[in-house]
């Protein structure tokens, strides 16, 4: 039954909106093409000092296999990957352990495993293993009411290892989105009231000892720099300002493909990756922008719509974990290139560059279209 009643699921289940959902495919097909273009804007131009489209050509590569994977993935029944749901989270567990001891170092985090044809990020597809696990954990569960804290240990050990281990890398960033990808899953199953106060008060009352013990110094100086970027707006409050001067400076429609200074002269950093939101804002302006957005606002419907006449739990949970993974990186990387939000490494959904990313987004859409598609066949 879909979390939005029988009736409603019925309807939905004899109608054809409720086989393969291409408005989902045409969308996303939408946005890689925004991001195709930024990532060869901000890679390719004479004024970037940058010769070729490589970077364009890899992440097209990127997107081709991400889209054979949403395919692959739609030739099973979704309840497929409910029964492996557990090795595909050790699997990824095991990979997050042999980033210590074997990783890549760059930008001075171990975060990338070298399988020689690419390089691997666990921690992105580890979102997607994590959602599986607890929708999992939650389905064999299904007659539990709401939780309180003794429910919460063995969720709270499949969120909260790999979230230690993302963050001891260190990734605050990316660690700290798994937390809020879980606790949206909770949130929708159903937990007391006096757990979430207990942990509201828990993480005010280790803050401090957080600040002092737990975080790296630039770390704290991302937080510092959010509060008061002009308190160093030549060094550490450089990045943070240079990507509000860019964001701004596209006005209504933008400074045109490759004209844009902050971004192509490289005052910006990671233009083509976690950045990536400043070349489009300051080339196609406030319009480019709006248009982005309603990309994302159409595809988050959609899966909203689907994950509303899931069939059963397993079903509902993954898709309202994949909302949640998608509308909270959305929204947490187009703040921190705006000066909402502290600098973190979180990419832009299809847009930045970056194999793993794009392939554990199509992985998760795969699996949500997957669920919609197979109301009709049972």
């Amino acid at each position: 039954m879909g979390i939005l009643g029988p009736d409603k699921a019925q309807d939905f289940a004899t109608s054809e909106e409720s086989r393969f959902d291409w408005k989902v495919l045409v969308v996303v097909l939408g946005i890689v093409i925004i991001g195709l273009v930024n990532v060869y804007s901000v890679t390719s131009s004479e004024v970037a000092g940058q010769h070729g489209g490589e970077f364009a050509m890899r992440q097209l590569m990127n997107v081709a296999i991400g889209f054979a994977l949403i395919g692959v993935v739609m030739l099973f029944d979704y309840r497929l990957y409910e029964r492996l749901a557990y090795i595909i989270y050790g699997l990824n567990l095991m990979a997050l352990l042999a980033v210590p001891l074997i990783g890549v170092m760059r930008y001075g985090a171990r975060r990338w495993l070298n399988l020689g044809f690419m390089t691997y990020q666990p921690s992105e597809t580890m979102k997607f293993a994590t959602i599986l696990a607890l929708a999992k954990y939650f389905q064999d569960k299904s007659k539990m009411t709401k939780m309180d804290f003794k429910d919460l240990i063995v969720p709270g050990l499949i969120l909260g290892v790999p979230a230690l281990l993302i963050m001891s890398q260190p990734d605050l960033g990316t660690g700290g989105h798994l937390a809020i990808v879980g606790a949206s899953i909770l949130l929708f199953v159903g937990v007391r009231p006096r757990v979430w106060l207990s942990a509201a008060f828990l993480g005010i009352v280790s803050f401090p000892i957080a600040w002092q013990y737990g975080l790296k110094t630039y770390q704290k100086d991302r937080i510092r720099t959010f509060l008061d970027p002009m308190q160093d707006p030549k060094g550490v409050g450089y990045n943070a300002l240079q990507s509000m001067i860019a964001v701004g400076s596209g006005e209504s429609f933008g400074k045109g493909f490759q004209k844009g200074t902050q971004t192509q002269l490289e005052f910006t950093p990671e233009g083509h990756t976690d950045f990536i939101f400043t070349v489009l804002a300051e080339e196609w302006g406030f319009f480019g922008a709006m248009m982005l957005f309603s990309f994302y606002l159409f595809l988050i419907h959609r899966c909203v719509t689907i994950a509303s006449m899931a069939r059963d739990k397993f079903g509902s949970l993954v898709c309202v974990g994949i909302i949640a993974m998608l509308a909270s990186q959305i929204c947490i990387n187009i703040a921190m290139v705006s000066g909402m939000f502290p600098i973190v490494g979180i990419p832009l959904p299809l847009v930045s560059y970056g194999g793993t990313s794009v392939m554990t987004v199509c992985l998760a859409l795969g699996i949500l279209l997957n669920v919609g598609y197979r109301r009709t066949i049972f």
